[in-house]
């Protein structure tokens, strides 16, 4: 049995820690996370419903690894990321970060632990200053949190850290627009981990770039990874790239999480159906072997979070559901080997 978490000590941080749930080897612990927007009308802002984005979410994170989380657009993968780094007060549930539950933490306390928690965007353009130069964009957070001061300590740090991702140094001086997607993503990299955080949210981070370009900021990524002994969560629809990159894998469906496993496990042993459906549309290398496998097609459309079914979240596409799915939540259920699935048909669920 692993050695239990050795807590640090934190001004404001709270008396509740998770003893009885955490090991050394967690650094993150999610509990039926929600996070619902309400949806309003009129002049009056009358709320008329919800949207249900995240709905009873719950994984835990080991350190130096990297969860990857896939799902369809609209199924709450980037909302979860902003909640796991308190960009959003999230509706219920509850975060806990190195044994404390990050919606206790007074302001001081937060400000303080954000510089182990970043983020990495989608849109690296949309994300980098285009008034900054990138001297000024990547030691941003060390100026805000009073890490370096002095302007030559600043200046030799700002060096290192592009060079570390493969920026010429002498770029410097130049703005946001004269670098290309992957250089811009690199640069992205520099500032997220100027503050040397320990967690990092990588959100769609590959999604806008070529193929080739992929490949080198995945590789960049996991060589960061291994320096540094950074924990990452992966957040992507392209399923060959979080396989490659990721640990874990957290299957994501209209807010809940319908399959949870080891990379490899989950996908060559996919057992919930939507699981099953999203792997057989991604293409295999292979030709041969591409073609001769059985493709399953997801009939109609994403059910809207403000209205999901009453049982299952999938049991308005998928070809297996019955009465009971129609009309009972299933829960999730390790059914061995650490595969967490949320299906009645799954033996055991």
């Amino acid at each position: 049995m692993s050695q239990k978490l050795n807590f640090y000590e934190m001004p404001g941080a709270p008396e509740r820690r998770l003893d009885n749930i955490l090991d050394l080897d967690d650094i993150m612990y999610v509990e039926n996370l929600k996070m619902h927007f309400p949806v309003t009308r009129g002049l009056l802002k009358r709320e008329v419903g919800t949207v249900k984005a995240v709905d009873g979410v719950s994984f835990h994170i080991k350190r130096s690894q990297t969860l990857g989380i896939v799902g369809e657009s609209g199924s709450g993968k980037s909302t979860i990321g902003n909640c796991l780094l308190r960009n959003l007060n999230i509706t219920s549930g509850n975060i806990y970060y190195e044994g404390h539950n990050m919606n206790d933490l007074n302001r001081r306390s937060l400000q303080k632990m954000r510089k182990n928690l970043q983020m990495i965007t989608q849109d690296p353009f949309a994300s980098l200053d285009p008034r900054m130069n990138i001297m000024d964009v990547v030691s941003e957070g060390l100026k805000i949190h009073h890490v370096l001061d002095n302007k030559a300590e600043l200046y030799d740090f700002v060096v290192r850290q592009l060079e570390m991702v493969g920026i010429n140094p002498d770029f410097r001086f130049r703005y946001p627009h004269e670098f290309s997607g992957g250089q811009r993503q690199r640069i992205s990299i520099a500032r997220a981990l100027a503050l040397q955080p320990n967690f990092i949210v990588c959100d769609e981070v590959v999604s806008a770039l070529d193929v080739s370009i992929q490949a080198q900021i995945v590789n960049l990524l996991m060589k960061l990874q291994e320096n540094m002994k950074l924990t990452y969560v992966f957040i992507g629809h392209d399923l060959s790239v979080v396989r490659y990159i990721s640990n874990q894998v957290a299957v994501l469906y209209l807010g809940k999480v319908m399959e949870l496993t080891d990379s490899d496990e989950l996908y060559d042993h996919p057992l919930h159906p939507y699981t099953q459906a999203l792997i057989s549309a991604a293409p295999i290398p292979n030709p041969v072997v591409d073609r001769a496998r059985e493709r399953i097609l997801l009939e109609g459309e994403i059910p809207s979070p403000i209205n999901p079914p009453k049982g299952c979240n999938f049991c308005t596409r998928c070809k297996y559901a019955d009465e009971r799915c129609r009309t009972e939540e299933p829960k999730m259920v390790d059914v061995g080997g650490n595969h967490l699935v949320a299906c009645h048909r799954v033996a055991g669920a």
